[in-house]
């Protein structure tokens, strides 16, 4: 069951990455791992933990929740598009602060929208 579980969620991040034009080996940079292990995560070989998805769905522009789940409507993503071949390193950090930043944002005018619709 477990391993169903982590192999689901490999195939949502290798998805997610390529979508992203990332590397394995700039992921990997990224969390601080090497990509020998990203690639585990990727396949669904290794647990893997909940710091690391939060990090990965930071990186990815994704509900972390959607990571986890089966439910497509989760799928809410941030598209911001780049050349990644142009990317250094220390730029991932951006691109995840800017990502988390607004899926926040986006979250804050859907529960607005909710409380004005009361």
């Amino acid at each position: 069951m477990k391993e169903e579980v982590y192999k689901k969620i490999g195939e949502k991040l290798r998805e997610l990455r390529k979508q992203r034009g990332f590397t394995q080996e700039q992921v990997a940079k990224y969390l601080g791992i090497t990509q020998e292990q990203l690639s585990y995560y990727e396949t669904g070989a290794r647990e893997i933990s909940v710091a690391t998805l939060q990090a990965l769905a930071r990186l990815y522009g994704c509900d972390y929740n959607y990571l986890l789940s089966d439910d497509e409507q989760l799928n809410t993503q941030v598209a911001i598009n780049f050349r990644a071949d142009e990317i250094a390193d220390e730029d991932l950090e951006v691109i995840a602060f800017a990502n988390e930043f607004v899926m926040n944002l986006d979250m804050m005018y859907r529960m607005c929208e909710e409380i004005e619709n009361e």
